[in-house]
């Protein structure tokens, strides 16, 4: 092992402990001089994971642009078609960011690049939850129709895949349906949704529990 391994292996380590120890800022100070170090090398991958890292911390701490930036340079790095998934998860991060300080366009843009990449890779199931959380984008820059669509035609991938966050992405359909008159809604599902028992969920009226990311 050379020094340049050794020294990203001490900082790395260090980060981890302060991070469990709960002290945002030494992680972030350790995981940056990592990184100084990393840079001098041609490892890309472990730059990105670093950078992937520092923004799960930002984001943790409600500092979405802090976030955003790291999770943009997580996704430079991460380009090798070995690590496309470990991209992929960076990239829903990276959308979720961009949504948070208000950066639609942004957002969208990322999702529609992770629907890219899932269809490649013929993750039915990552595919289903970018096209949910990108119609909630669309519903809120006032496209309500386009964006329930998009919703459940993430759903519908979703429920292909039997994935388990169809329970979420439900409940979220249910409020942002709860948003528009009530027959253009049941219209919606009607045209849309071929199981009885899934419109009928759909349909059912949505609880104070819910919880829906703006």
């Amino acid at each position: 092992m050379n020094p340049e391994e050794q020294k990203v292996i001490a900082y790395y380590n260090q980060a981890q402990e302060a991070r469990q120890a709960g002290d945002n800022a030494a992680a972030l100070n350790h995981l940056r001089s990592c990184l100084e170090v990393l840079r001098l090398t041609a490892d890309r991958l472990s730059q990105g994971r670093v950078c992937a890292l520092m923004g799960d911390i930002h984001a943790g701490a409600n500092e979405p642009a802090e976030a955003l930036a790291c999770f943009e340079l997580a996704a430079t790095c991460l380009t090798d078609v070995e690590v496309r998934r470990e991209r992929l998860m960076v990239m829903f991060r990276m959308a979720q960011a961009a949504r948070s300080l208000g950066q639609e366009a942004k957002s969208l843009e990322t999702y529609d690049e992770i629907i890219r990449i899932t269809q490649a890779l013929r993750d039915v199931r990552s595919e289903g939850m970018a096209r949910a959380l990108r119609g909630e984008v669309v519903f809120n820059r006032g496209g309500q129709t386009d964006g329930l669509h998009q919703m459940l035609l993430g759903l519908t991938r979703l429920r292909t895949a039997k994935a388990p966050e169809m329970d979420m992405i439900i409940e979220h359909i249910r409020h942002y349906g709860s948003l528009v008159p009530r027959k253009q809604y049941e219209s919606l599902l009607e045209e849309k949704v071929d199981s009885h028992n899934l419109k009928k969920k759909l349909l059912a009226e949505p609880t104070p529990a819910d919880t829906i990311r703006k």
